[in-house]
């Protein structure tokens, strides 16, 4: 059989605490919530500083790297009109052959029907 239960204490409600006790709690919680927005700002400017550094010497090696380019088309014209020419070229024999091995399957789709019935 289960035990049976001896007595149950009822919470007591008389005491209430004091305003005071309420301003000290709050007083305690905002110069914890103030210490840890410190904490969270300090760890935020040094992520931010690091992403920064790192952010401006990429944007300084792309911009050099593309000033290099630049150069390179002013003083070879005539190479670069055949490198554009070539991926051109390329592209367009690529995009052909796509095309074309698409366009054999759909145009086909109803003789494989068609051959197992006859």
């Amino acid at each position: 059989m289960a035990d049976p239960v001896k007595s149950l204490k009822t919470p007591s409600f008389d005491h209430e605490p004091s305003s005071a006790d309420y301003g000290t709690e709050i007083s305690r919680l905002r110069t914890e919530i103030a210490s840890l927005r410190e904490l969270i700002a300090d760890r935020g400017g040094e992520a931010y500083d690091k992403v920064a550094k790192q952010a401006s010497v990429a944007a300084d090696y792309v911009s050099s790297e593309a000033s290099s380019v630049a150069n390179t088309i002013r003083e070879h014209p005539a190479a670069t009109t055949t490198v554009f020419t070539l991926i051109g070229a390329l592209g367009f024999a690529l995009g052909f052959v796509v095309a074309t091995a698409s366009a054999e399957s759909k145009q086909s789709w109803y003789q494989r029907y068609l051959t197992d019935r006859f």
